[in-house]
């Protein structure tokens, strides 16, 4: 049976409230990987979708299947992709979390691939997840 959940976390230095605005909207434009987003219906609204140019060129288009302001949570699923990736589907979840002994977060970024992704699939987006994690750490650290 192989591996198809990759997950990451982190505790980042600055409060949930932040953390969570540049997360919700799944713009990911704290992460250096990604070059620009387009966004198709309203920010943070369930529906909507992402076309998301990564530097390399690769093109990747999800839409927001989840999202909780109570929870701290969004949930994205993989569309499509140019050029094609080799697996059927992928669901993308971060969820934050107030850390209450010093108000910094907790954020958790997961995906769920089918079956058919290979090793180097889970690896590739383990290394981004770490890197996306840092990145977004960068962006919101406290001042």
């Amino acid at each position: 049976m192989s591996v198809t959940r990759v997950v990451e976390s982190r505790v980042i230095d600055a409060p949930i409230e932040i953390v969570w605005a540049k997360v919700r909207t799944v713009k990911l434009d704290f992460w250096r990987a990604v070059d620009h987003v387009e966004a198709h219906g309203g920010l943070g609204e369930v529906g909507s979708t992402r076309k998301i140019t990564f530097k390399d060129g690769a093109v990747q288009e999800v839409k927001v299947v989840e999202l909780s302001d109570l929870a701290h949570f969004v949930s994205y699923d993989f569309i499509e992709a140019t050029p094609p990736v080799e697996f059927m589907s992928a669901l993308h979840t971060i969820t934050v979390r107030k850390v209450t002994a010093n108000n910094t977060t907790f954020v958790e970024w997961s995906a769920e691939f089918s079956s058919d992704a290979d090793l180097a699939v889970i690896e590739d987006s383990r290394y981004k997840r770490l890197e996306g994690l840092e990145d977004l750490a960068k962006a919101v650290h406290k001042k």
